[in-house]
């Protein structure tokens, strides 16, 4: 995770993708701090962020202020945020009893709602489980307006209140309970926003703030497809030079994933052998980012071992920009071939988010830039593994690692537009998944659709954002300019990334 100078990376992603109303109203005093002396789309920002939350003041107060003073990048970021609000102030008319920012239609699911937080909450018998009661009422609200989670997702939430209240429930709890048993004998088998009132609209608007632009499900559709039809064609070249020619794509990752001359022992030595390659990728790249970056590079970023008692407890890996370090998450490195690990590196460290993190701690984005470029961090990431594959960094083994996880990235997007646009069950989805991406990489296939449903267009502006980039990165000149363009302003949506870079 981010410390010391930076943001948490889990924060940062919280503030991106599902900020809402809880965590911009910590950022006011920030606002109250400008000057008539700081620059004019600060101030102009700092002053529409005074008014939070009511949308349409804040949008009141961009368009009052002096736009025209601002300079092309300061414009587009402008309107960048214009958008953003736009979107947030058309979901809470819309949609008002989705989950607060909107980033799912349903009041709970098996990955958000009060019932999670609810231990957590003040101690006091009276208002401590004050958020369940609340819950309860919105969810038979959101059910009268057709709006009901699929029965799996009502069913994690009932397992997960019982198994944390075995013995005496308070009354909130059972409560709760009873009313995600009512909604469920009436609830959808299968997920897919298309099955409630409104839930077309729902997705575009999703769309429209995950990718910062007028993107409709049929364009991103075409886009993702296209790009998958590439990545696949080459991919097959290569599984077949590694003498793996029949079955599906999937099929062969799977096979090439047994091969042990690409295993790690399960013990300490693979572990500390897995993070020594990686690092031995880092090193190969280092005499390379000069011709590709203008400094600084963070050259010293590195890839480190986790501790044991967090490779114990399962942590997911995690980096500390403050070090440039990167904690992998190896606890079972036999299930991580190391033709899949290269890819991993520099999507985290070079030329990935250090680089990224970096340039952005510099840039000191505003608070609402930071809020309204979804897709913009992971975009960047994404776009790095693939310039590692430009630079000539990989060889044809790691490029099938490359390829393989491209082809996630976008292959979770057609899983989403699979079930929420074309009726695709979460079978479909899964199967899917196992037919292009082969194995896992980092949850379950099955617990990825679930996200998948509980999160529409949740990826969309990730993949976006990279495919953007890649094919702007081979129009734009020399690399280095155009990595300046688009780093050194902070992150940026689709639609202010275009105007800038």
């Amino acid at each position: 995770m981010r410390s010391g100078k930076g943001f948490a990376e889990t924060d940062r992603r919280a503030l991106i993708a599902g900020l809402g109303a809880s965590a911009v109203l910590l950022l006011p005093h920030q606002a109250r701090a400008a000057t008539p002396a700081a620059p004019p789309l600060k101030t102009l920002l700092d002053h529409a962020l005074q008014a939070y939350p009511t949308h349409s003041e804040m949008l009141r107060r961009l368009r009052a202020g002096p736009a025209a003073a601002l300079g092309r990048e300061d414009a587009a970021i402008l309107k960048m945020v214009v958008r953003g609000i736009e979107c947030d102030e058309a979901m809470a008319r819309d949609f008002p009893l989705a989950k607060p920012g909107g980033g799912s239609p349903y009041v709970v699911s098996q990955r958000h709602g009060a019932w999670r937080d609810v231990e957590d909450g003040p101690i006091g018998p009276v208002n401590r489980f004050h958020s369940l009661e609340v819950e309860a009422d919105l969810l038979r609200a959101a059910a009268a307006r057709g709006i009901v989670p699929p029965a799996f997702m009502l069913g994690a939430v009932e397992a997960g209140l019982k198994a944390r209240f075995a013995k005496n429930p308070p009354a909130a709890v059972v409560r709760e309970i009873e009313t995600v048993r009512s909604l469920g004998a009436t609830a959808p088998r299968e997920p897919g926003v298309w099955q409630f009132p409104g839930g077309p609209d729902y997705y575009a608007l999703r769309l429209r703030s995950a990718t910062g632009t007028d993107m409709t499900p049929a364009d991103l559709d075409r886009l993702v497809t296209e790009r998958i039809a590439v990545l696949t064609r080459r991919l097959d070249g290569l599984l077949k030079r590694l003498g793996l020619s029949r079955g599906s794509v999937g099929a062969r990752l799977r096979a090439l994933k047994q091969r042990p001359d690409y295993l790690y022992p399960n013990n300490d030595a693979g572990r500390e052998h897995a993070v020594a390659d990686m690092n031995a990728a880092l090193d190969r790249l280092r005499p390379r980012l000069a011709a590709w970056f203008n400094p600084p590079f963070e050259a010293n970023a590195r890839v480190r071992r986790m501790s044991a008692a967090d490779e114990a407890a399962g942590k997911r890996g995690y980096r500390d920009p403050s070090s440039e370090t990167y904690y992998p998450d190896l606890a079972n490195v036999h299930d991580r071939p190391a033709w899949t690990l290269t890819t991993v590196a520099c999507h985290e460290t070079l030329p990935g988010h250090m680089i990224e993190l970096r340039r952005e701690e510099r840039a000191a984005p505003h608070p609402l830039q930071l809020r309204y470029a979804a897709g913009a961090a992971e975009g960047w990431a994404i776009y790095a593994e693939s310039l590692a594959d430009r630079i000539g960094l990989l060889s044809p083994i790691e490029q099938a690692g490359f390829l393989q996880s491209c082809l996630f990235r976008l292959a979770r997007v057609v899983a989403d537009l699979g079930i929420h646009v074309h009726r695709w069950t979460r079978a479909r989805a899964i199967a899917y998944l196992e037919d292009t991406v082969g194995f896992e990489l980092f949850f379950p296939f099955a617990q990825e659709v679930d996200r998948y449903a509980a999160e529409p267009a949740g990826f969309a502006g990730d993949a976006a954002h990279a495919l953007t980039l890649i094919d702007l990165a081979r129009r734009r000149g020399d690399p280095r300019a155009f990595h300046d363009r688009v780093l050194n302003r902070g992150p940026l949506s689709l639609e202010a990334l275009l105007e800038i870079a």
